[in-house]
């Protein structure tokens, strides 16, 4: 197949000190300095000189002589956007799921790119790094910014993860958000033997969960075929329809939530995943014990380890294919859920960490529902996470359709007939996104 290859963009020297004096911390300040009256508003001042058209305001301020950059309204715009890019990645990915269970695989991979590409800006945001049009805003730990120049969104969203995903301070938040048993992943690797550290990790798992924007750097038509070309042209071999609910079930499976650890079946999973980089060897009973755990509990955390039953999103999360195979969107589909999950416990740790509660955020979240067919207008449930009830029925009857139904002939309409309500809820992934961000 031939392909246009772009120049890639590669960081140098003073990129990657400039991204070096990226301040969460000012992210941090922002949310906490918010005041009480406004957060239960609006997530960002309406009088906020970025709030709208922002590039290209900050493109015309960076370049006006002297620069008239307002840089505690820009530091804010970047603070807002990072639950809010967020907000707008888990809708994405539910529109892919949409469009996979209307068997139109190349649009599920136009949306799970860009819900991917928010799941990045999101993230990095949150660390102080604004994505924007061709200047990209870095801010530092004196309430400034400074202007990444290098290319646009596309070009240096991957360079720029990727870097960071090599900082101690990469490592270091993702040993804070993925806890199983609110046990830190670095005590769970150390006191089962695993010798992989941290940093290898969030290296590993930024650089798989963020591949298809890699891809999009190195080769535009990776995405344009998907995008811009007509799809009849390069349309896959059709999936069964069983791979695709039963996809569907275990990604959202991934997902039920609990007030303690968000997902901790993800989070159980990831600590899985990890140690399968480095040893196959089960812990001992005592060793697990050391983490406080009772023996009951460490006996069913080693017989876990042991198990190679992995869900079938993060099997298919690990490898990239060309967007000719017919799993090619179910694997997008698959890295932009764990690149947003990782970006919406970041943006989450920001509004714990400034003491906002779930009542702070009503605003967002009532009507976000309401307007994404979630809950009906004026039933907007005292707790979202409720509302994990009426998938996991969605998740049962799917799953017992296909038990009663041959797989020979099958086809994805008598699936939709006989599910309508799968289908009302199976799409709905903006409920993924309010639980993740609720403090």
């Amino acid at each position: 197949m031939s392909r246009s290859k772009t120049k890639r963009f590669k960081l140098k020297l003073q990129h990657k000190r400039l991204l070096l004096k990226a301040s969460r911390v000012k992210v941090e300040e922002y949310f906490v300095s918010f005041p009480r009256r406004y957060r239960s508003k609006k997530w960002l001042h309406k009088s906020n000189d970025y709030r709208h058209l922002c590039t290209y305001r900050y493109e015309g301020d960076v370049q006006a002589t002297p620069s008239v950059v307002n840089h505690g309204d820009l530091i804010a715009y970047i603070s807002a956007s990072a639950p809010t890019h967020i907000i707008d990645g888990w809708s994405y990915l539910g529109r892919a799921v949409d469009a996979t269970l209307r068997g139109d695989a190349y649009s599920a991979i136009h949306l799970g790119y860009y819900a991917e590409l928010r799941a990045a800006m999101g993230l990095l945001a949150s660390e102080g790094i604004g994505i924007f049009q061709s200047a990209h805003p870095i801010v530092d730990n004196h309430n400034t910014t400074h202007p990444f120049r290098g290319g646009g969104t596309h070009k240096v969203i991957w360079p720029i993860l990727k870097y960071w995903a090599t900082l101690r301070r990469a490592s270091d938040l993702l040993d804070d958000l993925v806890m199983p048993s609110s046990i830190p992943l670095s005590k769970w690797l150390t006191i089962t033997k695993s010798r992989i550290p941290v940093r290898a990790i969030a290296q590993s798992w930024l650089a798989s969960w963020g591949v298809d924007l890699a891809v999009v750097d190195d080769d535009h038509d990776c995405r344009n075929l998907a995008s811009y070309r007509p799809s009849e042209f390069r349309r896959p071999k059709r999936l069964d329809v069983y791979d695709q609910a039963n996809f569907v079930e275990e990604l959202w499976q991934l997902f039920e939530p609990s007030a303690a650890r968000r997902f901790p079946n993800l989070e159980r999973l990831l600590l899985r995943s990890a140690r399968r980089k480095e040893t196959q060897n089960a812990p001992a009973i005592s060793d697990v014990q050391g983490l406080g755990l009772t023996v009951n509990d460490s006996s069913d955390w080693v017989a876990f380890l042991q198990r190679d039953d992995d869900p079938i999103p993060l099997r298919l999360a690990e490898e990239w294919v060309p967007v000719e195979d017919p799993t090619c969107h179910l694997r997008i589909i698959s890295r932009a859920a764990l690149l947003l999950f990782i970006a919406s416990a970041a943006a989450r740790r920001l509004l714990s960490n400034a003491a906002y509660t779930s009542d702070d955020i009503r605003f967002w979240w009532s009507r976000h529902g309401e307007d994404r067919a979630l809950w009906n207008i004026g039933s907007v449930p005292n707790d979202p996470q409720d509302l994990w009830a009426d998938i996991a029925q969605a998740i049962n009857d799917s799953a017992a359709w296909r038990g009663n139904h041959s797989s020979n002939g099958t086809s994805l309409r008598e699936w939709r007939q006989s599910q309508s309500g799968a289908l009302l809820d199976f799409g709905g992934f903006e409920l993924v996104g309010i639980w993740a961000l609720m403090p």
